[in-house]
């Protein structure tokens, strides 16, 4: 919850804002970025949008994204490993299977 609310904090700041999210705006489209895609579609996508939605405009701004967006660093990688099932191909290095589209149903894992 600490984390969280640090999160919401910097993202109140260098993110898009509460409301746009809640109107279903979002920042960016990911089409052009197969990685992006492939962190939307998992189980830990709506953590990556706003871990990208506070990297993104803190870099813009010349500000050090490292520290400011840490509680979403954190909370993105806590749940990474959370889910070996879909994120092990990433975190090991492994040649991962072909990047879904956001919009395109994960397939079920090996």
């Amino acid at each position: 919850a600490k984390a969280r609310d640090a999160a919401d904090a910097a993202a109140a700041n260098f993110g898009q804002s509460a409301e746009n999210k809640a109107a279903g705006k979002t920042r960016r489209v990911a089409d052009k970025c197969p990685f992006c895609n492939f962190m939307l579609a998992g189980p830990c996508g709506t953590l990556y949008e706003d871990w990208d939605d506070c990297v993104h405009p803190a870099k813009t701004a010349g500000r050090d994204f490292v520290t400011i967006c840490q509680p979403f660093s954190v909370a993105l990688f806590t749940c990474i490993q959370q889910h070996p099932e879909y994120y092990d191909e990433v975190r090991t290095g492994e040649a991962p299977r072909p990047f879904p589209r956001r919009d395109t149903p994960r397939p079920p894992p090996p």
